[in-house]
Formats: structure tokens, C-alpha cells, sequence
């Protein structure tokens, strides 16, 4: 259902970028007012544009949220304080604090909008370590910055 959830939100999210940019685009004077002029095919152009953001919509959330494991040697409680700290200097503050998983959300509201409020980022203890789950740049970022910050005698 979350996948769905996104797909539809992406859609729209996409639609909207696309009408943004071309409504600035007329007001600057770049393109005529007219749909005819501003798509080859006019309105019957639309349906087409349409499929392609359902086709985008729906594979973007796959390749656009991921899961990434972090190897830590320690237990929550001992890097508790610097997780919170590293994740708080990154402007994520905690959401839901359970055994064994925390989530984050961003903390400014400018931030959320800019991802669409899909923020939340779960980290889970395995038995390897820890595994880092949300969007995709926002994981890679951070996985990465956790994983150095957590385990400081590894150097690679």
C-alpha cells in the first residue's frame, strides 16, 4: 500500500513540476499560451505525457527509496548519544524510539516539502549492525556518515 501511496504521489508530483515549469515558461515569453503551439499534437499530446508520469510514478518509488546496512560492532545504547547527535546536526530530529528500531523525520518544514514528505528514515538493529531505510540519497549520505562516525578505527 505504501508503494502505491508514493507511486500516486510521484504522479502528481510530476504533473505538477511539469505544469510549473511550462506555466513559467509562457509567462516569460518563451513559449505562445496556446497548447498547440507548446506540445506537437495539442491537447491529444496530454494522454501521452500522462503515461509516461504513470510509468515514471510507478518505477520511481522502487529505485528511489532503498535499505542499506550499516556494520557496528556495538550495541544501541552505547552509540545511542551519537547517532542522536549525528542525525540532529543533520537536522533530523527522532520520531518513534522502539526496541531494536528509531525513526527520524526532517525537521524543517522546506525540507519535508522538497520530499514530499517522504523524510522518515528507520534505522533498524540487525544482526550485522544496523540497517539505515528511506530515500535514497538521504540514506546513502548518511549511511556513509554513520558508518565512519560509528566505527572511527576502520579506515578504508
Amino acid at each position: 500500500m505504501k508503494y502505491l501511496i508514493r507511486s500516486v504521489k510521484y504522479f502528481f508530483y510530476f504533473a505538477f513540476l511539469t505544469t510549473a515549469i511550462i506555466l513559467a515558461l509562457v509567462l516569460i515569453g518563451a513559449v505562445e499560451g496556446d497548447i498547440n503551439s507548446i506540445f506537437e499534437g495539442g491537447y491529444s499530446a496530454l494522454w501521452k505525457i500522462a503515461v509516461f508520469f504513470v510509468l515514471v510514478a510507478a518505477v520511481y518509488p522502487k529505485v528511489g527509496f532503498i535499505k542499506r546496512e550499516i556494520p557496528v560492532n556495538r550495541e544501541w545504547d552505547e552509540i545511542r548519544d551519537e547517532v542522536m547527535e549525528y542525525m540532529r546536526d543533520r537536522r533530523y530530529v527522532p520520531e518513534t524510539e522502539e526496541s531494536g528500531v528509531i525513526t527520524f523525520r526532517f525537521k524543517d518544514v522546506a525540507g519535508k516539502l522538497s520530499k514530499m514528505y517522504e523524510d522518515r528514515l528507520t534505522l533498524t538493529r540487525t544482526p550485522e549492525g544496523y540497517e539505515l531505510e528511506g530515500l535514497r540519497k538521504d540514506v546513502l549520505r548518511l549511511s556513509a556518515g554513520l558508518e565512519h562516525r560509528l566505527n572511527p578505527n576502520n579506515e578504508g
